[in-house]
Formats: structure tokens, C-alpha cells, sequence
């Protein structure tokens, strides 16, 4: 019996469902993501549960790029955004906007 690591999950289910390796490896991606958030969102509640959610979502995207089923560039682009919203809900509090 061959034993597989988990970068080679992304190419056997490739091969499984004829898709590339690419594609498969982002639905993996998204499967993992939901099976952490889901629960978290689930059992968090209360004011500090956003955070929370954000964290274990950074926390799960590290994970993914790390044993390499996301692309680095995917990190830097949720972090960019989660940036950006930081900085206009941040933008809103101090001038007191809409």
C-alpha cells in the first residue's frame, strides 16, 4: 500500500472528478474553510465572535498555504481586504459617518 501525503490530496481528487489540479485543490480549500467556520460561527456568540471568525479564518488560510493548497497571493489578497474594511469601519467610528 502507498501511503499519501497531504500535498498529493489536491491531484487525487483531480483525478477522481477530471478536474485539474488546480480547481480541485480550491474546492478542497473551501471544504476545509467552511468545516472550521461553520462550527466556530456555531458555538461563538456574543461581541467579540467577529473576531474570533476573522482569526480562524487566518488561521485556516495559513494552514492551507502552508501543506500548499492555496497560492500565497490568496493570503496577501484576504488580508489586503480584511485590511481595507479595518480601516473604513476605523475611518466611519472617528468622523461618525452613516
Amino acid at each position: 500500500m502507498q501511503s499519501m501525503s497531504l500535498e498529493d490530496i489536491p491531484a487525487a481528487v483531480a483525478d477522481l472528478w477530471g478536474i485539474t489540479v488546480d480547481a480541485a485543490s480550491v474546492l478542497l480549500s473551501i471544504i476545509v474553510i467552511l468545516a472550521v467556520l461553520l462550527p466556530t460561527m456555531y458555538l461563538v456568540k456574543g461581541s467579540s465572535a467577529t473576531m474570533i471568525e476573522i482569526i480562524m479564518l487566518f488561521l485556516t488560510i495559513c494552514l492551507l498555504v502552508g501543506i500548499g493548497w492555496l497560492p500565497f497571493w490568496i493570503l496577501i489578497a484576504v488580508v489586503s481586504v480584511m485590511a481595507i474594511a479595518w480601516a473604513f469601519l476605523g475611518s466611519k467610528v472617528v468622523v461618525g459617518g452613516d
